[in-house]
């Protein structure tokens, strides 16, 4: 039996661990090499780093018995190349689906302003005033430069990987702070009042993100919260029911 884990996500984690106690001969498949780093490999556990486009995707799913998507809920690029692969390979993949949006279970009225995406959120901050705390990712920054003075006013939070120090260096941001989350409230509140930020831009990352302890965090020191709404996603297992499918179909 062998699994293709697309992992990287705190899910993924939890699941490479399950199914390295389980014995089942996996490859983890991550993007980056600090991704690599947080999975413990053994004799049935190997990770790959690197991404994937839909035909390499292809060529290599036919070695496995199953893929699992675990990517983060926003890379929907990602999740549709690997539906189609699967698909046109013939061989089942199941994604794993994070838990309900906390949009949906705090209400939009809870902040300030809701977007489907980071350019309709970085239009509506080209009017704005003070500092600007974006937790949204490295990789989509630029989209952030039609904010005047944004080299100053951006105070960006990344993965302290090589890219994400090329992507800062290319846009030439001033403020960043390098860490790994999720990040306890302690650890939000630290870096928003270090920054002085008076906005918070923020993915719905759910609870295996820590979005309630960042927002609750900015909340409390009074910010503005602008969020990027997470697309609904209705096909796919929670984290406990694709620990059953293996358990179950693959001993």
């Amino acid at each position: 039996m062998n699994i293709l884990l697309f992992g990287g996500t705190s899910e993924g984690r939890i699941l490479s661990a399950f199914l390295k106690d389980k014995g089942i001969d996996t490859l983890v498949s991550v993007t980056t090499s600090y991704g690599e780093e947080l999975i413990e490999q053994s004799a049935d556990l190997k990770v790959r780093t690197g991404a994937l486009d839909e035909r390499e995707m292809e060529e290599l799913f036919p070695g496995f018995d199953l893929i699992i998507d675990a990517t983060h809920p926003y890379a929907l690029e990602v999740s549709e190349n690997i539906r189609r692969a699967s698909k046109n390979s013939g061989v089942r993949s199941i994604r794993l689906l994070r838990d309900k949006g906390e949009e949906e279970e705090v209400g939009s009225g809870a902040f300030e302003a809701v977007f489907d995406s980071i350019g309709e959120a970085a239009e509506y901050l080209k009017n704005s005033e003070g500092r600007i705390f974006i937790s949204t990712g490295a990789k989509e920054l630029k989209e952030y430069r039609v904010i005047p003075d944004y080299t100053e006013r951006l105070v960006a939070r990344v993965l302290p990987v090589q890219a994400s120090r090329d992507i800062i260096k290319d846009l030439a941001i001033r403020h960043v702070i390098y860490a790994k989350g999720p990040f306890s409230y302690e650890e939000n509140l630290k870096h928003f009042k270090e920054s002085a930020a008076r906005y918070l831009v923020t993915k719905d990352s759910g609870r295996a993100g820590g979005f309630k302890e960042k927002t609750d965090a900015a909340a409390s020191l009074g910010m503005s919260i602008v969020l990027i709404r997470r697309k609904t996603e209705t096909e796919g297992f929670s984290l406990e029911e694709i620990k059953e499918v293996i358990a179950n179909e693959y001993r």
